[in-house]
């Protein structure tokens, strides 16, 4: 069997889950390569956290295999990687360094957009070198140089039966179900939860009931949304959930809900499984850089007033964005 290389710096979890699509791609496109997945110095969520997912996908890892820049020395001192052989080797990042270190594995073909693609076997024309785009799109724009296709628009993510099984002793096949994630790790990417709880009202006067997803940090949040919104569903506080991670719940969660809305946040990556339309608020970001191209991914963003600031997104904004998902 042909193998291809993809080398990255390693995926924390964002990283991960914005890299999934892309690890479909490879699958959908050259399903004869056995894929194999190397890192620099960083470890990879696709061993750990997002282990059950990425094995559908990822054949071997070479992780941490920490590259020696000098040609003098070993081009790893943890892998023998001069008796291996790609046939592809697709390199991710744009360090000239480990680009020219990673060059040094025997392969017959070469892909880097590193130094605008001089060291690539097939050369980037123009558009790719010099367009700024969303960062999956740029590594979409790469495996076109190997196998040219439509990008899979209707990709769904993996998910764990075993969640979904419990889930469906949580939600009821009667009620239609809004998840609302109203927290992020910076604060200026945070639309005011006083906003939120006037969006949370609304809905419940259109019958949908809330399910509501917090983060360690946002315990706060917790205490004031159960006094506004007592019959709301905190899935990290369901008993039956507790032998499952936090971001197994919010994906499969996701085949449940009508639909979602987020700030810019990790919890919104992990929304974005196109299980259930997403409205995804941004303020400081552009959010063409940030923001993958999916069907059910609907943006909401302040630069639509003139403004980096989420909060100048006005309530009945966010309420026309519901709308249009033509429920």
């Amino acid at each position: 069997m042909k193998s291809i290389l993809v080398f990255s710096n390693g995926e924390k979890i964002g990283d991960g889950i914005i890299k999934l699509p892309l690890l479909n791609e490879f699958k959908r496109r050259l399903p004869n390569h056995h894929l194999c997945w190397m890192t620099d110095q960083g470890e990879t969520v696709y061993t750990s956290t997002l282990k059950s997912i990425s094995s559908n996908y990822i054949d071997k890892f070479y992780e941490k295999v920490n590259l020696n820049y000098f040609f003098s020395n070993k081009i790893s001192n943890k892998y023998e990687l001069e008796k291996e052989y790609f046939d592809i080797i697709f390199d991710t990042q744009k360090s000239v360094f480990r680009t020219l270190t990673l060059k040094r594995i025997k392969h017959k073909t070469f892909i880097s957009g590193s130094a605008s693609g001089i060291f690539s076997d097939i050369k980037l024309d123009k558009r790719i070198r010099k367009e700024k785009k969303y960062y999956l799109e740029y590594l979409y724009d790469l495996l076109d140089l190997i196998l040219k296709k439509e990008v899979d628009s209707n990709f769904k993510f993996p998910i764990n039966k075993n969640v979904e099984i419990c889930l469906k002793k949580i939600f009821s096949k009667n009620l239609n179900y809004v998840g609302i994630a109203p927290g992020a790790g910076e604060k200026n990417k945070i639309w005011p939860l006083k906003n939120y709880i006037e969006i949370c009202r609304y809905l419940e006067s259109k019958n949908y009931q809330i399910v509501f997803y917090l983060g360690p940090n946002e315990k706060d949040y917790e205490k004031v949304l159960k006094q506004n919104f007592q019959n709301a569903i905190f899935l990290e506080n369901e008993e039956l959930l507790n032998s499952f991670s936090n971001i197994e719940i919010i994906m499969t969660s996701t085949k449940f809900l009508k639909f979602a809305i987020s700030n810019d946040s990790g919890v919104s990556h992990m929304l974005s499984t196109n299980y259930c339309p997403l409205v995804k608020l941004f303020g400081p970001k552009d959010f063409n850089k940030f923001t993958p191209k999916l069907k059910n991914l609907i943006t909401v963003s302040s630069s639509e007033v003139n403004s980096e600031k989420i909060e100048d997104i006005s309530v009945n904004r966010v309420i026309s964005a519901i709308e249009d998902i033509n429920l």
